[in-house]
């Protein structure tokens, strides 16, 4: 079986999604590459690589709006695990 070759725009477009937080499954299908080709580019380049580049080419305000949000998601997460524990315990009775 031939090994088709995955050009050079496909591996960035893959090392970009991966690093914005894409899951690899989506990165794959996104891309129309497989799952394990979206493993192998990313360990093969390495994650932090894109990492770096993005955070060099984005502002500070930029970067705090990203902060903000994160916390933000941390802060519902929290609320969903409470409210969890909430009704675990209220079961349990």
């Amino acid at each position: 079986m031939v090994k088709k070759k995955i050009d050079e725009a496909i591996r960035q477009k893959v090392m970009e999604a991966h690093a914005n937080g894409l899951p690899m499954r989506k990165v794959a299908k996104e891309c129309g590459v497989s799952l394990s080709s979206v493993h192998r580019i990313v360990k093969e380049k390495g994650p932090q690589k894109v990492r770096k580049e993005m955070i060099k080419k984005e502002g500070k305000a930029e970067r705090q709006k990203r902060i903000e949000e994160l916390e933000r998601r941390i802060v519902e997460l929290e609320k969903k695990i409470l409210d969890l524990d909430a009704r675990k315990s209220s079961w349990r009775k």
